[in-house]
């Protein structure tokens, strides 16, 4: 994120003259984008630096799950209390009904790798799974397609990880393929009892439009093409491979590309991978690839924890992280501060320091080698 805000700074230098001395097509737009980015890494910083015991970050979970779950309720009862008074449907907070799902994908992610850790009483997990039903009902009520797929994939996710991260040994492996099994179940009988209990009219339409694929069938609340959208933003790559247009610059680069002649208002290229390429170029995705790269292996490093507690909320960090890189795909979620911030927090949870009790091996080595060295002496 630091190498992100680099290439802000450098975006907006006068490095040239004539009608566009820096490499932003906006440089107010880029320094904006740039303190954003600051106030997300400073977020970022002291999340992790306050979250730093077990004892915080399972509270920090559950503070977590708890938001999920309430502005969850907050749209379900947009859909059955508040009809009279909001006919757009279940979006929560949000303006837009995919980043009201990206937000619940996460918290369905961290809530399904606390009851996967089997690790919370009966009672609480019980709550836990009523917490995880509420959290795919609002998914399911906010009819998103990208929401559908991220929890489908989450769940996958979290059965396979949840496996080698209890089959560590040959006799355990049995039992780890159990508990994968009970964990995708787990998973789809979920989905599967939000869809029973509430229904969603608009997700089936939104899954026949994908069926046919039909253009001219738009969306009440979507009035432009993804494809069209994808295709511009590829053009528009092309042009500017490696220090992009600029962070935050998009809206203003993509009126030359823009397919539509101005009858579309396109603020960002509705898929968060493209959109990095676009503002910052080859160099920016290098940098963005960098990050997932050491959350995942990291993540999963921390995994391999025997702590239990510690195992179950940093999986289920990493699944709600896998859930919203997944709907990322098709949507702009992480430029959304709320959603942005939750990812960030998820991501520190997902990635604490590891101690020397995590890797008795390690530390075993470490002492041999400490003490094959010669002893000082004074003359």
């Amino acid at each position: 994120m630091l190498a992100l805000l680099v290439v802000a700074a450098a975006q907006i230098l006068p490095l040239a003259s004539g009608e566009r001395p820096t490499l932003s097509y906006d440089p107010y737009a880029t320094s904006q984008a740039a303190v954003k980015l600051l106030a997300l890494t400073l977020f970022l910083a002291l999340f992790a630096a306050y979250v730093n015991t077990d004892a915080r970050r399972e509270l920090a979970a559950r503070v977590i799950v708890g938001v999920c779950v309430l502005i969850a309720l907050v749209g379900i009862g947009q859909t059955y209390i508040g009809k009279a008074l909001w006919q757009r449907g279940s979006f929560g907070p949000f303006v837009n009904r995919n980043h009201f799902a990206g937000f619940l994908e996460m918290g369905a992610g961290l809530t399904a790798g606390l009851l996967a850790g089997r690790v919370a009483r009966r009672e609480l997990a019980v709550l836990y799974a009523c917490a995880a039903l509420v959290l795919c009902a609002g998914v399911v009520l906010s009819a998103s397609r990208g929401g559908l797929l991220a929890l489908m994939a989450a769940v996958a996710f979290l059965a396979l990880a949840a496996w080698p991260a209890s089959a560590r040994r040959e006799r355990r492996r049995l039992q780890g393929l159990i508990r994968a099994g009970a964990t995708a179940t787990l998973g789809v009988a979920a989905l599967a009892g939000a869809m029973f209990l509430v229904g969603s009219e608009g997700l089936v339409q939104n899954l026949a439009q994908l069926q046919t694929g039909d253009p001219t069938v738009a969306l009440e609340n979507e009035r432009f093409s993804r494809r069209e959208i994808w295709g511009a933003t590829i053009r528009l790559i092309e042009d500017h491979p490696l220090a992009g247009v600029g962070l935050g610059a998009f809206p203003y680069a993509y009126t030359r590309y823009d397919p539509s002649a101005g009858a579309q208002r396109v603020e960002q290229s509705h898929n968060d991978y493209l959109q990095i390429l676009a503002d910052a170029g080859l160099i920016g995705g290098a940098i963005a690839l960098l990050f997932i790269v050491l959350l995942f292996v990291r993540g999963f490093l921390a995994v391999q924890t025997r702590d239990r507690r510690q195992r179950a909320v940093t999986l289920g960090a990493l699944t709600g992280c896998f859930a919203i890189a997944v709907h990322s795909f098709v949507d702009f979620n992480l430029q959304v501060t709320a959603n942005a911030q939750l990812f960030l927090a998820l991501a520190a949870l997902a990635t604490p320091a590891r101690s020397e009790e995590d890797h008795p091996e390690q530390t075993r080595v470490r002492r041999r080698r400490a003490t094959r060295q010669p002893e000082s002496h004074e003359e």
